[in-house]
């Protein structure tokens, strides 16, 4: 055994071989101290690595223009840490980025000379301007489609920003850090008083009055971990977890309501965040004042995505982030990476009623239809839904997530029957239900007459008329046919409620 450990190529080990794809950014932050190993498309680059300390920077903000010595040196011992695993796991591409504590701290630059002294590290203090932006920009790298404002909060700051058509459009920072506020001996209405202050001197917040809110921030994002775990959502995931107006409304009142006692005893909360809560609360409470959003969409991206998004050329910024994530899922689980294109193509017709929203999933889940093929054949189904219903996708909310997931499920099942699936149904009504058993069904038949292969889907046509599912199919394809396919087309068209039939073509 030791003579076989002893003969590995150590030339191709995972650390050495991937280490030129990954990029590692630290955030020096108010709060927290946080290491992310990114890896993968550049498009969607994955968590490898990802790892915080709360070490409290900005503690002092409100009271005194010196960071912290207590927390200083907490985080430079958590700065070396990241230093050696960086590079032990041998990364090149280092981006470390301090944001508000750092920038205002009389004491700040002396601590970013340390930091490069004694951990090889360039720190780039960012202004408000530039953390803003890049807050900004993670959250379009994870909702291109974003249109509104989004809020990050940190420990030291708020920073606002106006999203639209891919784009960022104003920017402000504001010293309204929950860590900051939460240690300052404000009454609450002269808390109150003070963020309305701060909030009438954005003079173009009436410009998103009424659209969504996107949501950054640890602070803000322990209000939707708390209302997923008290209200029991099937999905534990905070990206794209949307709330409407008079959800958050009631969840921020709910907050407010408790005692100090009653948030450190509640399960639901997390204790690094209790002594902050109230304070994010009423700060996000005080700013609805002045927008009134539509909705509120939680984002896992944040500073730390757009560091990376900015560097990105236009042209791979506008690569849709699903898609892209779908595609390099089957690139390395499937057994034809293309093929899911083809699939797409193949059942279009029979699904031509879907919107560009239906389409893109239709998309996503035959991109995504081939990923179980190692698996065992019983354990396709269940394995394939929660790869894909809990996998880190960008630019899909819960719902979207838990129609691709169910249509693969049905794609190896042929039904909904059994346990796996029941937290995604839990997300969709009866139409997309349907919708999504019916995709499966269409996904399931066409592995079947394809063998899973790439170039047969392209020489046949599943035509879709009022009453009727019909399965074209050239004479030289015939062989193909048999009691396997006639019962999934069959299936097919008695979910759509239609009747079937094969039709056999002569090509010339």
């Amino acid at each position: 055994m030791q003579d076989i450990v002893d003969s590995r190529d150590r030339r191709l080990d995972p650390v050495v071989a991937t280490s030129q794809n990954m990029t590692a950014v630290i955030d020096i932050g108010s709060n927290s101290i946080r290491l992310v190993v990114f890896e993968g498309p550049v498009r969607v680059p994955m968590p490898k690595f990802n790892e915080k300390v709360l070490c409290g920077l900005g503690r002092d903000l409100g009271q005194s223009s010196m960071l912290n010595a207590e927390a200083m040196e907490k985080a430079m011992a958590a700065l070396q840490r990241y230093t050696f695993l960086v590079n032990h796991m041998g990364i090149d591409r280092v981006i470390v980025a301090a944001t508000a504590a750092v920038r205002e701290a009389e004491n700040g630059a002396e601590f970013v000379a340390e930091i490069e002294q004694e951990c090889d590290l360039n720190v780039q203090v960012l202004s408000g301007k530039q953390e803003a932006r890049y807050a900004g920009l993670g959250v379009l790298s994870g909702m291109p489609y974003a249109n509104g404002l989004v809020g990050d909060l940190g420990g030291g700051s708020l920073e606002l920003v106006n999203v639209g058509d891919h784009k960022i459009g104003n920017t402000s920072t504001l010293p309204l850090g929950a860590l900051r506020l939460s240690r300052m001996s404000f009454t609450k209405s002269e808390l109150i008083s003070y963020l309305h202050s701060q909030f009438e001197d954005v003079d173009w917040l009436d410009k998103v009055a009424g659209k969504n809110f996107y949501v950054v921030g640890g602070a803000w994002r322990a209000l939707a971990k708390y209302h997923i775990r008290k209200t029991g959502h099937p999905l534990n995931i905070i990206h794209n977890y949307k709330l409407p107006y008079d959800e958050v409304m009631r969840l921020i009142r709910e907050i407010l309501a408790f005692s100090d006692q009653d948030i450190n005893r509640n399960p639901y909360i997390q204790s690094s965040r209790a002594g902050t809560l109230k304070t994010a609360a009423t700060i996000m409470e005080q700013l609805f004042q002045f927008t009134r959003p539509k909705n509120v969409i939680f984002s896992a991206n944040g500073l730390r995505e757009g560091l990376l998004f900015s560097e990105l050329k236009k042209p791979v910024r506008k690569i849709d982030p699903l898609l892209e994530a779908c595609r390099n899922m089957a690139a390395k689980e499937g057994r034809f990476a293309e093929h899911g294109e083809e699939i797409y193509s193949w059942l279009s017709d029979a699904f031509s009623e879907l919107g560009n929203k239906g389409k893109r999933l239709a998309l996503a889940a035959a991109t995504l239809s081939d990923i179980a093929w190692t698996m065992s054949p019983d354990y396709r189904a269940p394995q394939a839904f929660r790869r894909i219903f809990r996998a880190p996708f960008s630019g899909i909310g819960h719902k979207g997530r838990a129609i691709i997931a169910l249509a693969v499920y049905a794609r190896y099942r042929g039904s909904f029957i059994g346990n796996a699936p029941d937290d995604a149904l839990a997300l969709v009504d009866n139409e997309a239900r349907q919708h999504a058993l019916s995709l499966g069904l269409a996904l399931r038949l066409s592995h079947s007459l394809s063998g899973g292969t790439q170039g047969i889907l392209p020489r046949t046509k599943l035509i879709s008329k009022e009453n009727e599912i019909i399965l074209e199919v050239p004479d030289d394809l015939s062989a193909l046919l048999g009691v396997q396919v006639n019962n999934r087309l069959a299936a097919l068209a008695g979910c759509l409620g239609k009747s079937h039939s094969i039709r056999i073509r002569e090509d010339l």
